[in-house]
């Protein structure tokens, strides 16, 4: 068996073409002196280092992501990631600031330098964040190019910047490592065989594993735009935008945190003849619906954003839900969605025009707004949740829905 998985890796890395590497330019140097820095350095490194300075003034923390935390020193940092997903698993980085001597560690714990110049998303939800931190000029390859609807991102595809790291989530090795990125941002499965970080630590590329789909908390989810802020050495940015987010989510929650009534809400779909994928209780897609006013009504426990429950168990609890929140990506109506399937239409919420996607201008292939630009807007889907639940304590005009599509 293990002879097999290295012959599939082996034509992985034959199949593909080569990406020649852009030309690097180094970060310039910049003295710092005595006294900390005003601010981090996010575009240089440091010419003179000296043990007693702190050059991270701007620091950030943790308060939502159940995942990762971060411990600063006085010229690095020390990121944890400990997954949700029940693999065992335990990582942490070294985040060193350039220009500074590398602290003792481990062997097995990658060192990376900061700011990074060279990324690569092997996941879209992290699209959107690059933007609002103003960093897609670090981006060389994503995992579908194609895909993408991040004006900026979009821009520079069009540039021939991007690369297309061919799969979802799994891109080729080689592609990854013929970009020469400072850091691969890799899918996080709960299946450790299905990962493919410990082959690319191997040939010495850094990735990163990324699990925001695995939060127990919306805001956790978006909490992931810090680790990239981390990597910039942008956390003030960071900060800034996602304090914004959790006010407005928390005004949004408390319209309805007095609602008596809570629509009994299922989510998921059939993805074969006989098991319905859906997610679990303690997932942040759970929680959001929560927080609209909203009961959902799958019991399985977990945090997992992938679980699959036998159609008969999902039927007896769901048949009488009243909304069908999160089905099949790219139906066009009802009838599509119950062509894909004819148990879907056994659902009441079906009859009663209670069924939404969240795939609004959904174009193909999996791209559409809520794949690269939700991860950093939890505040935007509660509203659209809540509108859908509770139209009678928030109703939202046409241009203000981005993410959830009522199948007609």
């Amino acid at each position: 068996m293990r002879a097999l998985v290295g012959l599939l890796w082996l034509v992985t890395l034959t199949a593909c073409s080569q990406i020649d590497p852009p030309e690097r330019e180094s970060w310039p140097e910049q003295t710092i002196g005595p006294q900390s820095p005003t601010a981090n350095l996010d575009n240089a490194c440091v010419a003179d280092f000296d043990p007693n300075v702190d050059y991270f003034p701007n620091k950030t923390e943790f308060a939502y992501s159940t995942q990762l935390s971060v411990e600063y020193h006085q010229h690095y940092k020390r990121v944890r990631f400990k997954p949700n997903a029940n693999t065992g698993e335990q990582i942490e980085f070294l985040l060193v600031q350039c220009g500074t001597p590398l602290p003792k560690q481990a062997k097995h714990v990658p060192v990376i330098q900061v700011p990074i110049q060279r990324l690569i998303a092997g996941n879209a939800s992290v699209l959107g964040a690059l933007a609002e931190l103003d960093i897609v000029d670090r981006l060389y390859g994503t995992h579908n190019t194609r895909g993408v609807t991040v004006p900026a991102v979009q821009q520079r595809i069009k540039q021939g910047l991007v690369h297309d790291m061919w799969g979802y989530g799994h891109a080729s090795i080689e592609q990854a490592m013929s970009v020469e990125a400072d850091v691969y941002l890799s899918f996080y499965s709960a299946y450790p065989a299905g990962n493919m970080h410990p082959r690319l630590w191997e040939l010495g590329v850094t990735a990163v594993p990324q699990a925001d789909h695995h939060e127990t908390h919306p805001l956790g989810r978006a909490e992931w735009i810090k680790l990239l802020a981390l990597m910039t050495n942008r956390e003030n940015n960071a900060e800034a935008i996602f304090n914004q987010r959790v006010e407005r989510y928390h005004a949004l929650q408390a319209l309805v945190a007095d609602v008596s009534n809570r629509p009994k809400v299922m989510a998921g779909y059939l993805s074969s003849r006989a098991s319905f994928e859906t997610f679990a209780q303690q997932n942040q897609k759970a929680q959001l619906i929560r927080d609209a006013g909203g009961e959902f009504i799958f019991a399985h426990q977990g945090a997992g954003s992938l679980i699959f429950l036998p159609f008969e168990s999902v039927y007896a609890g769901a048949h009488q839900a009243d909304v069908w929140l999160g089905t099949m990506t790219g139906q066009k109506d009802k009838n599509a969605l119950i062509s894909a399937n004819p148990l879907h239409g056994w659902f009441q919420s079906v009859e009663n025009d209670q069924v939404y996607a969240w795939d609004r201008d959904y174009t193909g292939a999996w791209a559409s707004p809520f794949q690269d630009q939700s991860m950093t807007h939890p505040e935007r889907q509660l509203a659209e949740v809540i509108a859908v639940l509770h139209p009678e304590r928030l109703t939202l005009a046409e241009p203000e829905w981005q993410f959830l599509r009522q199948l007609p």
